[in-house]
This record gives C-alpha cells, structure tokens and sequence, in this order.
C-alpha cells in the first residue's frame, strides 16, 4: 500500500558506496554519470510487495499506461486501449518488440502473469482496480483484455502507479512464485543493491528515448542536513522529493540563492490535514467547528513552512484533478469562541467546561519527523496554542512510529494528522484511503460520505464525476469533518552542473531522460 509520506525518522551518515558500485564507477563528475542522495536503502525491489523506493521502482519497472503533466494520461506499455461501450471491459494494445531486461518478451501472457499477482489480493485494496478487475485474458500476443465487475473510471489511472501495476519479467521469480530478481522493461537496470546505496546502468535495448546519461550512483545518506552538505560540498549531484531525498523549508531557504545549486520547486499534490475522532468530544459538531475556525493556516505555512507551502483550503491541492472547489476561509476565533459559547463550554480559568468535564483533546502525533519533514512536535505545538486561546485545551501525545499507526488504526485519538497520497494515486486512491470505513484509520467515514465516494468513483462520464467529487467533499466540510492545513511543498534540488533536469510530474517519478552532467 502507498503510504502518506509519514512524519517518520532518520539516523546517521554513510556515504560509502559498496565496493560493487564503486570498483567500475568511472569518473563521477563525467557527463555520464548522475550522483543521486537517498534517504534510506532502497530495499526488496519487488512491484508487486510494499518494500522498495518508489523512485527505483519506476526506474527499472513500467506499466500500461503513463501519468504525465497536469494528470494527462499516455500510452505506456500499452501503445492504445479500447473501453467497452459499456464500460465493463478495457482492451489493451501492447507495445511491439519490447523485451524485459533478461530478454524475455512483454507480451500478453507476461501481463496476465503480472496482473494475477495483485488482482484480487485484499493486500492491495488501498485501489479500487484491484477489487473491479474480475479476468485477465490474453486474447492474442499483443492484446490483453480486461473485464470489470462494473465501469470504473478511474482504472486507467490507477493502472499508471508504482505498485503493484508495473510489470516484472515471470522470469524473475523462483518456482514458488517467491520474488527474486528485479528484471524490468525501464530504462535502467540494476547493477548493485545494498544498505549504503545503489547502481542503475542504462537499459541500452529500452524501446523509448534513452537517457543520455549511462550511469546513477545512489548514496543512502540518512540524514537531511548531512544530504544538503554532500550536495553543496560536491559529493552528490541531485536531492529532493518525498521519496527520494527530502529537503525540509529550513534546508530549502538555505540552499535557495546559491550560485553552485539551483532549488527547484514543483506544484504541491499533497495535502496535510488535521483529522477527528467522532467517538470522543470531537463528536461534537461544535467542537470540530471551534477547532476549524481557531486555527490559522496562513500562519502555518509562512511561519512553520517558511513560505514553502500554501495555506490549504480543500482536500486535495487546486492541480488535482477533480479537486472540487475552495471552502470559505476557516479562521476566526471570535467566531470558534462563540461556537463554543453557544454549545455550552462555558470558560473556567484557561480553559472550558461542559456539564463539570473540561474540554480536552488528545492530539496523537509520531515521535519523529519522517527524513526531511516538518517535525510534526512543531505543527502540534502550533495548533495547540491556537486551540488554546478559544479555550480548548489540547494534550499533545508523541508516540513511537511503529505505535503511532497502531494507536491512530485504533482511534486512540482526538485529533491526529492526515495526508493525501499524491499524484499519480489521487483522488480516487485518497478518498478510498481517506473516507471509507474499510479504511484502517478514515479521516471521515459516515455512511453518506461512504456513498458518496462511491457515486464519485463509479461515474460514467467527466462532468458527472467532477460533480460527484465536489458533492463529497462538500458533504465533508459540511459535516465540519476535517480541517484544511498546507499543501506540502515540492523541493528538489541539483548542483548548477546538471543541466535539463526539471521537477517531475510526480515524486515517484525518476525523469531523468534529458539530464547531463557537465
């Protein structure tokens, strides 16, 4: 399953490459070879299993169809695709000649083979794709036939994620189906894996544009600051994204202005969000409503994000598609006073009282920030103080990362953060994740709100689904079931030497078919 880019942890510096990556690395500063920071080892690098850096992923593997700007959808491995009238079968054209890294063809048979893997699996039911897609038929060598339970509209896209869609030689696999080699179609192979970093070659036989650069050497380096520094002293060429490298705004204001690195940033497709749990005092509607109007957003993200990030003001951020429309600003705490006034929280000493119990919320956060976030400790810190000065009393509650997922699944909370999942899993993977019950831990899930998400989901045509979309999130403002923070912001940054690399469509992208080196 995707998981929201976590405010998760980080430990200490290696730069060491294995001695595999580094007995033929040649000339690091040639026009031909990228050196690239990684937060963390990069893992199993299965597709069909929740180990493995996106980015490597999307290097090495492919799917059917391609995520490209502003949400446009291209052909991938499939050069073409056919809906059926009736929306229940999708019939996919393969591209000709193309071959796995080990030489064994993508064809048809290899695709159902791959399908099969994930098709059905409750392991993977983040996506709707996986519970409508009922049969795989190869219907000839190029040709690979879908069949669904019922139109669903947005499988094209979800068929363009990281995993479990992209495509795996059936070579790569031991008689028990049990993963082995990570053998692709992409652009780049693997030469070498281990905890301290990793090799890509070029795929010199890949059927599209090839990179013009021959060689990536990534370097795990666990720390944020520690990347920045390897980055500015000459030692790595490329950080940035939320999968690969994250800068945080402190390290982005530092390296924005620099002659010898260029900050790139990229339009924000994540949203963090302050959620309720409906069984505890935010049950109450006038609670969450106080909580929406005590918090200032646009202070949150000039003060805590330096700028960096947009104060956010609906789910998903504006360049999602169907991300329905702007709520009205929140903030007023005049208003979150009265509210509560109202309601009957009436003010004793600091704080309030109902019916002889004070209003206190339990806001569960992780100990630890995830590498190159915001420490969530901070953005508490703030809201907390915001709540404070209408009243509400907030008990902020670190908990260790493993516990925290744990604790949040459990709804051991009052309030806790939320966050989209971001191009190219949004929106339909999000709301899934976000506001179905059969999520592990919803944002907002009412039986209304569950049908709602459905209507959005199942909608036949463009101007339906937007409505259906829109009608969602209005039903979950109105229901005052979350609150807006930021878009979190979108930082890369490359040492003034590369040259042609551009902020990519989306962070578990590897778009590097341009980039040289000078």
């Amino acid at each position: 399953m995707p998981r929201p880019r976590p405010l998760v942890a980080a430990l200490a510096l290696s730069i060491a490459l294995t001695s595999a990556c580094s007995s033929d690395s040649g000339d690091a500063t040639s026009s031909t070879t990228l050196r690239i920071g990684l937060s963390a080892e990069s893992g199993a690098l299965d597709p069909h299993a929740f180990t493995g850096n996106f980015l490597m992923l999307d290097a090495l593997y492919e799917p059917l169809v391609g995520y490209g700007e502003d949400g446009r959808l291209e052909p991938g491995l499939a050069e073409s695709w056919t809906v059926a009238p009736d929306g229940r079968q999708v019939t996919f054209d393969l591209r000709d000649g193309v071959r796995f890294t080990d030489g064994s063809p993508l064809d048809a048979a290899a695709v159902k083979w791959n399908f099969d893997r994930w098709v059905g699996n409750e392991r993977f039911s983040f996506f709707r794709a996986a519970k409508v897609i009922t049969s795989v038929r190869a219907a000839d060598p190029d040709t690979v036939v879908l069949t669904l339970s019922e139109p669903y509209e947005p499988l094209l896209q979800e068929l363009s994620i990281v995993r479990p869609v992209r495509l795996l030689s059936p070579k790569s696999v031991a008689a028990d189906g049990t993963f082995q080699n990570p053998v692709g179609t992409g652009a780049w192979k693997l030469v070498s894996n281990s905890a301290t970093g990793a090799v890509l070659a070029r795929n010199d036989d890949h059927w599209g544009e090839k990179p013009r650069l021959e060689r990536l050497e990534f370097t795990v380096i666990p720390d944020s600051q520690a990347r920045v520094d390897a980055l500015t002293n000459g030692e790595i060429d490329l950080i940035g994204g939320g999968y690969l490298a994250p800068i945080t705004p402190v390290e982005a204001k530092s390296l924005d202005g620099r002659d010898d690195v260029r900050l790139l940033t990229g339009t924000p497709d994540v949203s963090i969000m302050l959620g309720f749990n409906p069984d505890g005092p935010a049950g109450d509607r006038a609670v969450r409503e106080a909580v929406i109007r005590a918090v200032d957003t646009t202070a949150l993200a000039k003060t805590l994000l330096l700028g960096y990030a947009e104060p956010a003001r609906r789910v998903f951020p504006p360049d999602v598609p169907d991300s329905g429309t702007d709520l009205p600003p929140g903030f007023d705490q005049a208003a979150a006073r009265r509210v509560l006034d109202t309601a009957g929280y009436r003010p004793q000493g600091e704080g309030r009282v109902k019916d002889g119990k004070r209003l206190s919320l339990r806001l569960l956060i992780p100990a630890t920030p995830a590498e190159g976030q915001l420490d969530p400790r901070t953005m508490a810190s703030a809201i907390a103080a915001s709540l404070g000065q209408v009243g509400i009393t907030v008990e902020i509650v670190p908990v260790d990362a493993a516990a925290y997922y744990d604790e949040r699944a459990e709804a051991r909370y009052d309030l806790t953060f939320f966050e989209t999942l971001g191009a190219p899993y949004d929106p339909s993977s999000s709301v899934v994740s976000l506001f179905t019950s059969s999520a592990r831990a919803p944002l907002w899930a009412t039986p209304a709100v569950e049908d709602l998400v459905d209507r959005a989901l199942f909608a036949r045509d463009p101007a339906t689904r937007a409505a259906a979309y829109r009608n969602l999130y209005d039903a979950v403002a109105a229901d005052a079931g979350f609150v807006p923070l930021v878009y979190r912001p979108r930082l890369w940054a490359v040492r003034s030497a590369v040259q042609g690399f551009s902020v990519p469509p989306t962070d578990v992208d590897l778009a590097l078919t341009g980039v040289t080196v000078r």
